[in-house]
Parts: C-alpha cells; sequence; structure tokens
C-alpha cells in the first residue's frame, strides 16, 4: 500500500469512529410533566443529578419508585432496559435492594 492509500484509510476509520461515538442514544421529555423529567433523568446515570431532580419535585424516593412510570413500565425495569450505570441508579432508588441477577427456578411435575 502506497502513503496516499494508508492516509484515506487512517482518516476513514477516525472519521467513523467519530460518528460512532456521539451515536449514543438521548432520551428527552415529551412534555413538562415532572415525572417525564424524571425518567429522562434516571437514565443518564447520575445519583447525584438524580438525586437533586426527585429533592426538587418535593416527592420521596419511595413514592417515584412506586408510582411512577416511564413508557409503560415502572423506573426500575425502564432504566435497567435503556439507562446507563444501571445498578448504582437502581441501588440508589430501591436503598441497596436491587439486584440484576436473576434466577430462574424450573420446576418440573408428575
Amino acid at each position: 500500500m502506497n502513503t496516499f492509500t494508508k492516509i484515506i484509510a487512517t482518516s476513514i476509520l477516525t472519521l467513523s469512529s467519530i460518528g460512532m461515538a456521539n451515536a449514543a442514544t438521548e432520551y428527552v421529555a415529551a412534555d413538562d410533566y415532572v415525572t417525564s423529567k424524571l425518567c429522562v433523568v434516571a437514565t443518564e446515570g447520575s445519583k447525584m443529578r438524580l438525586s437533586q431532580a426527585i429533592e426538587k419535585t418535593g416527592l420521596t424516593k419511595r413514592f417515584v419508585v412506586e408510582n411512577i412510570t416511564c413508557n409503560n413500565q415502572n423506573l426500575i425495569t425502564f432504566v435497567e432496559q435503556h439507562g446507563t450505570n444501571v445498578d448504582n441508579i437502581n441501588n440508589y432508588l430501591t436503598a441497596g435492594k436491587y439486584s440484576s441477577n436473576v434466577e430462574v427456578t424450573i420446576v418440573a411435575s408428575n
């Protein structure tokens, strides 16, 4: 390969990797409801921002977890499927009672 071809190939690879890095999903609240904003903040993965957002609403964490739905899913499930830093966010919301480990038990009957 000559030098010019190497330069072009390197440039293309660099530019395509920059595009892929910026292609991360971004969630935007569809309305101005407080609950929609909490859903978006929860997916971003920052416990501090989520804590501040919940405090700003005047709601309790427990109320938020038990009553807020995001796209017809409870908040914990929504964060599991769409969020970043899932374990830390859900542990924060559930006071450390969250576990991403799923155990399947098969029961056979005769």
